[in-house]
């Protein structure tokens, strides 16, 4: 097996974790179901939102709130998540499901 192959399988088997979506698990998708950019869009406002109140949270309970720190923090975390979603995760499952549609 190929490396890019390995890590296909690695992650989606990973993402096959519940852990992994919590508290989202209703946005996880069969898999057959290919992710779209609406739901990497609603992946990353859940995420990133979740994200951001924890780590918001933990510098205003540690007095390291600023504004400048809140909008690196909220920048950050949709950015990161964003990005992570659209070019990791969505390529990486939609192999997978278009295996399992050409398996139908």
């Amino acid at each position: 097996m190929n490396p890019l192959m390995a890590l296909v399988h690695f992650h989606n088997w990973l993402s096959d974790k519940d852990f992994i979506w919590w508290p989202f698990s209703f946005l996880r998708p069969e898999k057959h179901e290919p992710i779209t950019m609406k739901l990497v869009s609603i992946m990353t406002a859940c995420f990133g939102g979740l994200a951001f109140l924890m780590f918001t949270s933990f510098a205003v309970v540690n007095n390291l709130f600023s504004i400048d720190s809140m909008m690196i923090t909220f920048m950050s975390c949709f950015g990161g998540f964003f990005l992570w979603f659209s070019l990791v995760t969505k390529p990486v499952w939609n192999i997978r499901a278009r295996t399992f549609q050409k398996k139908k």
